[in-house]
């Protein structure tokens, strides 16, 4: 029994070693660059003749992307070790990579299993999440989500403070505002459409007061939504520059150990 776990341990990390390898993942990023240009070149008319081929081309992406979520499915306790087989497996297919990796095999699974679904578009739209699969081969995103990671109970926090605030704004421009223009804010809903407009300074100008309370409603929440924005922006701010810091200070201790290995020999 053991002997059969160590060599099943043996094809998972063989399996996860190559998908590692350069020429693994140039061919993955040849696969998702081109299903995102079709996808952007087919909403042109002058993709009409040549929609079967990049059908054909998606189909063959996704059947490649198919095989690449069962390689890493099996090999995910490699990527989890300190999990078992089965938890490994179940904290890979629930994790951000593991989602955006099964919606890029839905238009293989799918398409070929219920071809005259009315309901069809639905997974092609979602299949514009394969853009996030790029995330994998970039270091800059990763780079911004280990920084979001990093502040994400301050992020949580300051957002939630925002979101208290806007329900409330909301409700009382509704109030304020329902008699003199029922129209515009016939409901909470809009109270709310309004408050988020204002908050952000967009200013569609689509619904706005025009009582003199309103007014100064709306000036006094177009300040505080700047305030408020002016928050996380600048705790992600200082977390990316405190991330930067870091990765150079650790690419000068490396530097400074080669040197001096290199000195003593």
């Amino acid at each position: 029994m053991a002997e059969l776990e160590k060599g099943y341990k043996l094809v998972y990390g063989k399996i996860h070693e190559q998908l590692k390898r350069k020429w693994f993942q140039y061919t993955e990023l040849f696969f998702i660059v081109g299903s995102i240009a079709s996808i952007i070149y087919s909403s042109f008319e002058i993709s009409a003749p040549f929609r079967a081929q990049l059908f054909l081309f998606n189909y063959i992406a996704s059947f490649v992307f198919t095989i690449e979520y069962a390689l890493r499915l099996i090999s995910a306790p490699m990527q989890y070790p300190n999990k078992r087989g089965w938890q490994a497996r179940l904290k890979y297919v629930f994790s951000f990579y593991g989602i955006i990796d099964f919606v890029a095999i839905l238009p293989f699974v799918v398409i070929y299993t219920y071809q005259d679904s009315p309901h069809l578009h639905l997974v092609v739209l979602a299949y514009i999440l394969i853009i996030f699969k790029l995330i994998r081969y970039s270091r800059s995103f990763r780079l911004i989500g280990e920084v979001l990671h990093a502040v994400r109970e301050e992020l949580v926090t300051a957002y939630t403070a925002c979101g208290i605030m806007l329900g409330f704004l909301g409700i009382l421009m509704y109030y304020i505002e329902r008699y003199a223009q029922p129209e515009a804010f016939a409901n909470i809903g809009d109270g709310f459409w309004w408050a988020i407009v204002a908050f952000t300074t967009v200013g569609y100008g689509d619904i706005y007061p025009i009582t003199p309370l309103g007014r100064l409603l709306s000036s006094l929440i177009s300040l505080i939504g700047i305030a408020m924005i002016a928050i996380p922006t600048g705790i992600i701010s200082s977390a990316f520059m405190n991330m930067m810091l870091d990765k150079r200070k650790e690419r000068e201790e490396k530097d400074k150990e080669k040197t001096d290995s290199k000195n003593n020999l």
